[in-house]
This record gives C-alpha cells, structure tokens and sequence, in this order.
C-alpha cells in the first residue's frame, strides 16, 4: 500500500513517457535482465530482501525477477503503457505486486523498504529535481536499507537521459545520509552506446 498525491498531473520535470512508447522510440530499454543486476545477485546482495521499490519500472524484467526471489515489488511508473504491461507480466506469471501508474515526486510507501532498484528513474528526470527525488529515495527506504543505483553515463549535456557524472552523485547522495562503496563500480555496457556505472548505496 502506498499514498499518492496528483498522479495524474502533467509533469514538468519529465518529457511525455507514454508518447515515447506511443512511438516506439524506446532505446533506453535492454533486451533482458541489467548485468548490473546479475552482478549484485551472484554476489549475494539481494539476500534477504523482502521489499523493494522499482521507481520507473517501464517494461523491464526486473520487478518480476525481484518478485521470483521472494521480494514483495512496488513497481511505478510515468507511463500507463508501461504499467500496463507490468501488471500482465505479474498475473502471468502468477505473483502480485503494487504496480502503479504515478509520479516518484509525490509518491510514498506507507512504510519503509529493504531497498530500491533505480534503473532509468533518475536519469529520466531533469537535474533540477534531483535533489527531491534522492530525498524520496532516502525517505523509501530503512535505516541500513540499499539504494541500487544505475548511474547513467553519456557524457554529453542534455537529455533525457541526462548525464550523471559521479561527482555530481557524490553531492546528491551525501556521505552524511549515505555509505558509499570502494571504486570500481560496475560497468554495464548499452547497446545505445551508453554505459551506467551501478553502485549499491546503503542509507544511514
């Protein structure tokens, strides 16, 4: 269970998802599951889990990989195509979720999580709300919880995505409220030519 408020506003800090999907200009997705994903999961990092936040979901496998670990999944989303095919992923496969059509903004758990997974959420959302949504984020999880991050890497200016050097993630996700990991971080190539760095966050 969750609240929320004016999910169906425009939103002004996100271009109009659903009209991307309307016109299949989707090259953010992958074809399977992130091998930042895979990493995380061979080394045990998932363990344990029994609540997880996927924010900006779209068609992605994996909320329903969280799920299949025994996970209870919070999936959300901009976009009604992208819940959509969520919800029909979840009831073929036989497993419940929450899956919602809302905005990250003025979205909260009813109670903290175990941890978040951000795939494309940040990246897709314009710098200048970055602050607020690592502020939610903080706020989703438990003290000792993990934020999963993949930080996009374009090198360019511009978006979305838009470019999230890892300076700037250092000031976003501030060592008073966050543990940091020892360098390097996981490298996941794209096929769109981008790679993101995936570092496991823990909230203080």
């Amino acid at each position: 269970m969750s609240e929320n408020t004016d999910q169906k506003a425009p939103l002004e800090h996100a271009p109009d998802w659903q009209l991307r999907y309307d016109e299949c200009s989707t090259r953010w997705e992958r074809e399977g599951i992130n091998p930042a994903f895979l990493h995380w999961q061979g080394a045990g990092c998932f363990a344990g889990l029994e609540s997880v936040i996927v924010p900006g979901c779209g068609r992605s496998p994996e909320p329903l990989a969280f799920a299949r670990l025994g996970a209870h999944v919070s999936a959300l989303d901009f976009a009604a195509s992208a819940v959509v095919f969520q919800k029909q992923a979840f009831e073929t496969a036989g497993l419940g979720a929450q899956i919602d059509e809302v905005d990250v903004l003025n979205w909260q758990p009813n109670t903290p999580v175990d941890a978040l997974y951000d795939q494309t959420c940040l990246c897709a959302l314009t710098p200048e709300v970055w602050p607020d949504y690592v502020r939610k984020i903080h706020s989703w999880l438990k003290p000792g919880g993990r934020a999963f991050m993949l930080f996009m890497q374009t090198g360019k200016e511009g978006g979305p995505p838009f470019h999230s050097p890892l300076e700037t993630m250092h000031e976003l996700f501030d060592d008073s409220l966050w543990v940091w990991p020892d360098e390097p971080y996981f490298r996941a190539d794209h096929s769109n030519e981008k790679f993101e760095l995936g570092v496991m966050l823990t909230r203080r």
